[in-house]
């Protein structure tokens, strides 16, 4: 048998595949980011450009060295003291898992059990809330990438901030594909990575603190120095950095960075709404029947499906015919749901009409019955 493709293609959420010239970006001149005054300059240039994605002016911003799961540790650390309750937005792998985390540092999870093929409804949210009036903490997950439920981040954190709580958002694989406005809608930590929307390489943590949540660091006193709030303005301030970073990565992100802005967010944002109606109608006309109940409640980046064959094999036959990567899920989902990521370049008409191809036609070579043409057409009519 011939082989069918000459380049593997990425199409899962996260890691990304890598735009050329951010791949150009990693073999730049290499510096000591220490004692080079120029890279300190390029650090704080990053962090404003990162500012209007994140809608984060008033907030702090940091790039730490370490992949989002670093980030998200630090804002539980900082922010959940020993036997303090917290709500746990829980729909969803990641959105659950939270629970693991709050636990390892003391704090007393509230898992209400929300659906997780649907967001979050902030009624119910505000409801917990009423009943829970001891709650210091909620955290959510703007998009669960694992079941690519969406939450109403707006919405929830209005309620969140009405009952004085403080609220720590996982936004890795939302940041640079919808829109987020930090401080005007009450957020107090936002979490970002560098691997989903923004293709860039993985290892780099985005984290944005509200002077609230800076504050209850404080008071929360946790003898930390990598995850340390403090120990980072602190070090800022003199033009330096409390480690060594890493600049090739940072030089990575400024590219991606650059790139989003010349587009411009708006049609960023477009352009990834398109991607979600497009991979939904895509695999609908295929036969198959998305996770996530309703366009609204799918996350811009990732579109998850349940399939009339194991999904590793469905997988792995797609990746060694086709050359093309999907992905499947884990925890509760594992071996029944597979996704497509279109997120930063895979949020476009010939990423998604591409992954849906090879998924119908793995399908017709499995003997299941697709209409491979008809999803591509839905694809691309989703971009019109």
């Amino acid at each position: 048998m011939y082989r069918r493709f000459s380049e593997r293609r990425i199409l899962t959420p996260g890691p990304t595949e890598l735009p050329q010239s951010v791949k150009a970006a990693l073999v730049r001149e290499t510096t000591n980011p220490d004692l080079d005054p120029r890279f300190f300059q390029e650090y704080r240039e990053v962090v404003e450009m990162l500012r209007p994605i994140l809608g984060a002016w008033r907030s702090r911003v940091y790039v730490w060295v370490g992949e989002a799961m670093l980030g998200l540790e630090a804002a539980v650390a900082n922010a959940v003291r020993p036997g303090a309750k917290v709500l746990v937005v829980d729909n969803g792998v990641y959105g659950a898992g939270f629970a693991d985390l709050v636990r390892m540092y003391g704090g007393v999870p509230v898992t209400p059990g929300f659906n997780w093929r649907r967001g979050a409804d902030p009624a119910a949210v505000e409801r917990v809330l009423e009943r829970e009036r001891d709650v210091e903490v909620v955290t959510l997950v703007h998009c669960d990438t694992p079941s690519t439920v969406y939450n109403d981040l707006r919405e929830i954190a209005k309620v969140v901030s009405s009952h004085g709580a403080l609220l720590i958002v996982d936004a890795v694989s939302s940041i640079a594909a919808d829109e987020i406005k930090m401080d005007e809608w009450g957020v107090d930590v936002l979490i970002g990575g560098s691997q989903k929307a923004l293709n860039a390489p993985p290892g780099l943590t985005i984290l944005a603190v509200s002077k609230k949540a800076f504050e209850k660091a404080g008071e929360v006193g946790r003898q930390s120095f990598y995850m340390s709030y403090r120990v980072w303005d602190d070090w800022l301030e003199k033009g330096g950095f409390p480690y060594t970073m890493s600049d090739v990565l940072l030089y990575a992100l400024r590219e991606s960075l650059r790139r989003i802005h010349e587009e411009g967010l708006a049609s960023v944002y477009q352009r990834h709404r398109a991607a979600r109606e497009a991979a939904r109608r895509g695999v609908e006309a295929l036969g198959l029947e998305p996770y996530v109940e309703r366009v609204e409640c799918n996350c811009p980046t990732a579109t998850a499906f349940k399939t009339p064959v194991p999904a590793p094999r469905l997988r792995r036959h797609i990746w060694e015919k086709y050359g093309v990567l999907l992905a499947g899920s884990w925890g509760q989902l594992e071996g029944d749901v597979m996704r497509i990521g279109h997120m930063g370049i895979q949020a476009s008409a010939d990423q998604v009409a591409t992954a849906v191809a090879v998924l119908g036609a793995a399908l017709q070579d499995m003997g299941i019955a697709a209409n491979v043409g008809k999803a591509v057409e839905a694809v691309l009519d989703a971009f019109k």
